[in-house]
């Protein structure tokens, strides 16, 4: 048997080329890219404002006031003076009595003074008869009624007004009287301020109108 002796070198030299054959070790992986998709920003929802309507003018407001005339600084809502709200006339003492004091003694019912009146009446007058309506703003205006005559009653100056619930009462009213023609945005301005639908009536209207100074309610 035979031995054969190998040098140590030989051996290293061996023992290197077989660790020089060892298989090569797997590449690293690459790392995988990841993608980000950024959201889309939500869209806002759509608010619809309605266009705000113009403001009424004074005049726009004014249009059908039967105290168009009136004084302007009696004028509370806009352009329209309905101010106040039954309250007397300072120094008045008489329940129920509002504007200036009695300057006649006599009176006579509604439907006789406005028989007189076809004649034509320039004097001051002092009539009787019952409340047919007011104001329902501010009482403001009231008509008077008297069997089938009836007149409506303004307030000299818009110096005072009367309650609102004084429908059916009896009452005094001391002034001068005349026809007088209302236009059509009047009518309705009327209708209205009576509590009433203004679409209801349309044209003009020739009323006998009071211009009264002063007004006694009975039963007041």
């Amino acid at each position: 048997m035979r031995i054969t002796c190998l040098n140590p070198l030989a051996l290293a030299l061996v023992l290197a080329a077989g660790c020089n054959n060892a298989p090569a070790p797997a590449a690293a992986a690459k790392p995988v890219e990841a993608k980000v998709v950024a959201a889309e920003p939500a869209k806002p929802a759509e608010v619809k404002v309605a266009a705000a309507e113009p403001a009424k003018s004074a005049e726009d407001e004014e249009e059908g006031c039967i105290y168009k005339d009136a004084a302007k600084e009696k004028h509370e809502e806009a352009g329209c003076p309905h101010g106040g709200g039954g309250e007397a006339a300072p120094g008045s003492t008489t329940p129920g009595h509002f504007g200036a004091v009695f300057a006649l003694k006599d009176n006579k019912p509604l439907s006789q003074v406005l028989a007189s009146a076809k004649a034509g009446l320039t004097d001051p007058v002092q009539v009787t008869g019952e409340v047919e309506s007011v104001c329902q703003k501010k009482g403001c205006w009231l008509v008077v009624k008297d069997g089938e005559a009836q007149a409506r009653v303004l307030m000299k100056d818009h110096a005072f007004t009367i309650p609102m619930d004084t429908k059916g009462k009896p009452v005094v009213v001391e002034g001068t009287i005349e026809a007088r023609t209302f236009n059509e945005a009047q009518v309705k301005h009327l209708e209205k301020d009576a509590g009433k639908d203004p679409a209801a009536v349309s044209g003009e209207r020739t009323e006998y109108v009071l211009t009264a100074t002063a007004i006694e309610l009975k039963n007041s």
